[in-house]
């Protein structure tokens, strides 16, 4: 009878953890997103300073990807930061989605 009573406390304690697992993974997989709000204010300025080179089209593909590249890796104040330091640091650390989203231009 103890040995059930063990089995099923188990079963419990699985499902709870499956429960909390799940909902760590959804937390965190979103917890990198850039607010609409911030996602807005990005896209302004890129396209604002793409337009000029690329065009309207290309400039608001390139856009887009880069946003969506930035927003999987940072959050809205992780990229605070990074556009609070040198245009160095700012470059190295956005280049990624750069090289990434040019490809969308050609």
């Amino acid at each position: 009878m103890v040995y059930f009573r063990r089995l099923e406390k188990s079963e419990n304690m699985t499902k709870k953890f499956k429960t909390l697992i799940i909902f760590s993974l959804f937390f965190f997989s979103t917890s990198f997103a850039f607010s609409p709000e911030y996602e807005k204010e990005i896209y302004i300025g890129c396209y604002g300073n793409s337009k000029v080179y690329l065009g309207a089209e290309k400039a608001k593909a390139y856009c887009l990807c880069t946003i969506n590249q930035l927003s999987e890796k940072y959050s809205d104040a992780e990229i605070d930061l990074i556009f609070k330091k040198e245009p160095e640091e700012i470059m190295k650390a956005t280049e990624f989605a750069s090289i990434n989203c040019e490809k969308v231009t050609k």
